[in-house]
This record gives structure tokens, sequence and C-alpha cells, in this order.
């Protein structure tokens, strides 16, 4: 490919509002560009390396015995209905009618069609373990797009399903697909931290993600410093330290309290650690109002209340409803508070003599202790982990919070999905069984953003080898006629023998523009032919300062290896 008639050119100054990296370098290099909100165009360059990144998964997934399928992008929505994920995905599923008034869901994600198409087959326990994997557009109607690549409201996706008669063939083929995982990511370039997760609206309860760390990650996890324990924040677990609880419980009083509103200005008027403090929080769930108490240093992890609520779709409570319960905003106590249900953090176990809102506006109660001063509430585990708290598993370590962005995520499902569509497959003794079936996604897009958020310097990305959108850059830097023949025939070679390179062929450039933009997209060899380097061609690795004279043949003979 020559430079000068590349589409797509690099440039200089960037959106004010691009604050990722790999998003910042991928739009000054010319791979991508923004059509709206959370979809893109991509050029030559970005296609290129998509679909190295799409044929190093495949080439992984056929060593575990995964077959490639196609399958269509719109679903009839009775599927979703079915397994109630049209509930749990809520307003990010987008719906169409066709022109008979029929009902689909626009493909984002592809676990019941799946299960569909494997029950059409009617498998027996010869076939099984079943596993396949396609490559697929998925339309999520996100809130809040961002991070250019990171998260889009249409993508490109490898997801991978297996079904199996067993416990123990499912797991089998599950860790299969982790190990790929691994593999994977290496191939990529890319450095994961495997973590358990929780499934959010896909349904299960036994998975793990694969964490890409970056500093301006979007997600959160968890690792010990003593044992192996890690895990998504959604769904770690930990041990508080005990701060007071063998304190003697204090007479229940009220005090007047002209304070401010939250937490932070609440521990400053009493010149107290958040940690003395009593949190009440009050969420309208389906009608009815539950409020749930934890310690002031702390905040409730929203994905643990929506397994506890059995519903993610709780907010909360508007002015008028704060009123009809008997308490106003920033001194919500549980004190004759009028809901329908409590719910205490077991970190008010560790403390004692709490101060809490009396709702009433400027008045407080101190001494508040669980359970003297508050009776028929049940006790959960709906903190979200930080620092301060100690491993679950070992006892030992202390937990790290760690900043990345998630690669790729794998699910157990069970029967969950076979249970509700009727998918059985016949077992040896000619009886019906349902199917147990797990499911593996990694978006590509995602995962070229992420190796570009690991492999870059000041000067631009830097592509691994694997994914690189050409094998060598080759740039000439003047323009004598000697220096052009022989950067035509340097060429010309390389493609004679099969190697991807992209030529500046630019005349009217300078060679340190040239350099800049070598630099800036990336890839993993840089050629230069000059009168000074005579019959000689300079190579330079992108991730190296040094540099070398080779003859054609060496180069040809090292590009090789």
């Amino acid at each position: 490919m020559r430079y000068s008639k590349l589409f797509g050119k690099t440039i200089r100054e960037i959106p004010k509002d691009i604050y990722l990296t790999s998003h910042q370098l991928l739009y000054k290099a010319g791979f991508i560009r923004e059509l709206v909100a959370g979809r893109y165009f991509v050029t030559n360059l970005g296609y290129r390396v998509i679909n190295k990144i799409v044929k190093v998964i495949d080439e992984e997934m056929e060593m575990i015995g995964s077959q490639r399928v196609m399958t269509p992008t719109l679903h009839p929505l009775s599927l979703w209905q079915a397994t109630h994920r049209d509930e749990a995905f809520g307003e990010s599923l987008m719906k169409v009618k066709d022109r008979r008034g029929s009902e689909f869901v626009i493909g984002a994600t592809h676990e019941a069609a799946m299960t569909e198409f494997v029950k059409k087959f009617q498998p027996t326990f010869k076939d099984l373990p079943i596993i396949v994997h396609q490559f697929s557009s998925k339309f999520r109607d996100e809130v809040r797009a961002r991070g250019g690549l990171i998260r889009l409201r249409e993508f490109l996706m490898k997801d991978a399903y297996s079904f199996a008669a067993d416990d123990k063939q499912f797991m089998e083929t599950y860790w299969d697909q982790y190990n790929a995982y691994l593999k994977i990511a290496q191939r990529l370039g890319i450095k994961v931290q495997p973590v358990e997760a929780d499934a959010g609206a896909l349904g299960g309860d036994f998975s793990h993600e694969f964490m890409a760390l970056t500093e301006k990650g979007e997600d959160t996890f968890v690792t010990c410093t003593n044992c192996d324990y890690a895990a998504n924040t959604e769904k770690a677990q930990g041990i508080l330290e005990d701060k007071n609880s063998q304190e003697k419980e204090m007479p229940l009083e009220e005090i007047e309290a002209k304070r401010g509103l939250n937490m932070e200005e609440m521990a400053l008027f009493y010149k107290v650690p958040l940690w003395r403090l009593l949190k009440t929080i009050i969420f309208m769930v389906q009608g009815k109002s539950v409020a749930i108490c934890i310690r002031g240093d702390l905040e409730i992890n929203e994905i643990k209340l929506g397994h506890i609520l059995k519903t993610a779709d709780f907010r909360i409570p508007e002015p008028e409803e704060i009123k009809k319960l008997g308490t106003v905003r920033g001194f919500v106590s549980p004190l004759n508070l009028k809901v329908d249900c409590f719910l205490i953090d077991k970190s008010v176990l560790s403390v004692k003599n709490l101060i809490t809102g009396a709702n009433k506006l400027n008045v407080d109660y101190k001494n508040f202790n669980y359970p003297r001063d508050l009776k028929n509430a049940q006790i959960v585990d709906i903190a979200l982990v930080n620092n301060e708290f100690k491993c679950q598993k070992c006892q030992k370590g202390n937990l790290k919070l760690k900043r990345a962005i998630e690669f790729g995520h794998t699910f157990k499902y069970d029967d969950f999905y076979s249970k509700a569509l009727d998918a059985y497959f016949t077992n040896k003794d000619g009886q019906q069984k349902l199917l147990l079936m797990g499911a593996y996604g990694i978006g590509i897009e995602r995962a070229m953003a992420i190796i570009v958020e690991q492999n870059n310097d000041e000067r631009g990305i830097i592509w691994p080898k694997s994914v690189s959108p050409f094998d060598v850059q080759l740039i000439s830097i003047e323009h004598s006629t000697k220096c052009i023949v022989h950067s035509e025939e340097v060429y010309k070679e390389l493609q004679k023998n099969d190697i991807e390179v992209l030529y500046d062929d630019r005349e009217e450039v300078s060679a340190g523009a040239k350099f800049a933009d070598a630099d800036l997209i990336g890839i993993p060899v840089r050629l230069v032919v000059s009168e000074r380097a005579g019959d000689k061609i300079e190579w330079k690795n992108r991730d190296k300062k040094e540099t070398e004279l080779l003859n054609l043949k060496e180069v040809i003979k090292k590009l090789s290896l």
C-alpha cells in the first residue's frame, strides 16, 4: 500500500473531549472516525487490525474444538421474553417491528438464539459437547457511549457458546475457554488478570472477567496482597476491621445539628471519622420503599443490591415521596421511618454508638445501635469493597483496588436458557435431559483499543506484530532518482515475498514528518531508504532506539522469521 493513496491520514489536533489514550491515538493516526455517539467508521488501517484480531481469536477457538457459525441479527422478541432477559436488559435493548407487525430484538447478545439453533438439531449425548462461535455485530442502546471504542452502541463481537451433558463435561469446556482467553490475550499483546465477576443482565452465577490493567480503565477490581483472590468490585467480598463493637452502648440522644447534608460535612461538623456515622439511603422498588443502612465510610454496591432485591428496577425517591415517608433529605434516619423494608449492611455490626439523622431538618440522633434501636431488619452484604477490606478468602491479606478495562467475559449458565426454551438432548438411556450451557465473549473494537492502551509511548502506537496493520513501514527520505528507484525496488521485492508493507512515497513531506507519522501509526518495523545508506536499508524497531543497516536479502530474511 502506498501511503499517498491511503484513505485516512494522520492529524495533529484532536477534539478536546477525547480523554482515553487509545481513543486519542487511533483518531490521530487515522484508524477511526465517529459517525454518531457510540458508532464508528473504521479505515483500512483499522480494518486490517480488526481482521488480524479476528484471525487470532478464530485460531484459538478452533484449537479447543469450537466451530465457527453465523446467526441472524434480528431475534424474535419471544425468545427474550421466555428468559425475561428483555426485562433484565431494559431500555438498552433495541427493538423493531417488520411490516407484518412481528416484534424483533436487534441482537444485543445471542444466548437465546444460539440455544434455539442447537435445539433444532435435536442433539444426543454422542454430539456433546457442542462448542460454536461467531463474529457478529451487536447493538445496545447504552445510556452513555464513551471512551472511543471502549463502550459502543454498535460493535463487532466474538461470542462462543458451549452445550454439555453434565457439569463435569461442561466445566471441561469452560476451562478450555478460560485458558484460550489467556492465550488470545498473550498473542494480542494484552496483559490480563482473570477475576471473579458478576454475570449482570446475562444471567448465571459463575463468571470470570479478563481485566486489562490501565490507569484510566472504566472497571475496578480487587486483588489480595497475600493470596490469589481477585474479583470485580461488583462481585468482591471482604472483611471489615472491627472498629468499636465492644464499646458500651450509650443512651439514644436527640441533638440539634445545623450541618451540611452529606456524610463528609456531617463528619466535619462532629469532628469524627466517617465510620462513626450511619448512612441511610431509601430506594423505591416497584412501588415499595426500601431503606438501606450502611456505615458512613462505605458505598452501596448496586449490583449486589439488585441481586438481593431480585430486580435492577430501583430508584431514589422523589421529594414528595420522601415527605410521605416521614423524613427529609440529608437527615434520613431508620428510626420511625415509614418504609416497607429495612436492609442493614453487615458493616453496621462493626460499630457502636453511631450518629444518624432524626428525620427532621437540623436534628440528629447520637448513639444509634443495632439491633437495640431497629427491629425486623435483614442483615445483608451490600457494601462496595474498597482498600479498607481484608481478604475473605485467606483472611490475612488486604484488598487493593486496581483500574482496568474488561477484555473478555466467560459465563456459566447451567440450564437457565435450556429450561426456558425447552432445549434438550437424548442421553444414553434414551431420556430427554436439559443441556448445560456456557457463553464466552470478546468485543473486537474494544480489544483493539485495549491493545493501544497497553502498547504506546509519547510518540504514538506500538502495535504487536500479530495485529499490526502492516508488517513494515517503508520510507524514502530523499527525492533523487537513485533513492526513488531503490525505494521502488525494495517495495516491489517486499510485496513479492508476501510481506505487508506501507510505503510512504510522499514527495512533498519532510523526513521528520514521515518519521513522526510512522511512530504515530505504530507499525513494528521501519525501513528507511536514503542516499547516505547507499545500497543498504536502515532497519529500526518501533519500540527500540537503535538502528542497523542491512541489505535487502537480510531485511527479507529477518522479516520472514
